[in-house]
């Protein structure tokens, strides 16, 4: 079963270590243009910082990644944000640490603590959410066969993603790849072969039930 892991929504926490200040502003369900825009908006936000710092992955494969030390050294910042996500395979998902300097260097081994830290900190503070590779199935049904169908759709964990009320019901609903062929026996099993299931060939990632 193929799944991606990201941090769905914004959110932001703010540490001090030896008088500076840093912000970690995290947010998920982004590709790599996105991403450039949500860096954009935090150094817009904080534009007299003295650095912004950043770290993106922006595909469900993590093959698209960049990330930046904006001024610090070296490997101090960018990358290790960068690890913050790699090691806990978060994937379409930018971290931005904003600093202000406090007046006491932190050396390098310092700087890679203080970004790790306040990155790991702004994605706890988050919520992770997984996305699935997913199916759309769609299902047409009489109304009485539609009662018997619905009951099993909300028990079978899949999406939702619509249903029609015309002279039939259609429901249009999203289950994993690789649940697909047991669910529509499922669904013909439970409507005793009266609804008509269709499989569209539409396969994205959604997150479901």
């Amino acid at each position: 079963m193929k799944t991606y892991r990201y941090v769905d929504g914004e959110f932001e926490v703010k540490i001090e270590i030896k008088r500076s200040i840093f912000i970690a502003t995290v947010k998920g369900e982004l590709n790599a243009d996105e991403a450039e825009d949500f860096v954009k908006s935090v150094r817009k936000k904080y534009p007299d910082a003295t650095h912004n710092c950043y770290a993106y992955v922006g595909d469900e494969l993590g093959n698209v990644t960049r990330f930046s030390d904006d001024g610090e050294p070296s490997g101090t910042a960018g990358q290790p944000i960068l690890d913050v996500l790699r090691k806990q395979n978060i994937v379409k998902t930018a971290i931005v640490v904003t600093r202000y300097f406090g007046g006491i260097k932190l050396g390098a081994g310092g700087l890679v603590g203080a970004y790790s830290q306040t990155a790991a900190d702004a994605v706890k503070a988050g919520k992770i959410s997984q996305k699935v590779e997913s199916a759309l199935v769609e299902i047409r049904a009489d109304y009485p066969t539609h009662a018997t169908v619905e009951k099993y759709l909300r028990k079978s964990g899949v999406l939702i993603d619509d249903i029609t009320y015309g002279n039939d019901v259609t429901s249009k609903v999203y289950v994993a790849l690789d649940e697909k062929n047991a669910f529509i026996e499922g669904v013909n099993e439970a409507s005793l072969g009266r609804a008509n299931v269709v499989d569209t060939g539409v396969v994205c990632f959604k997150k479901l039930g």
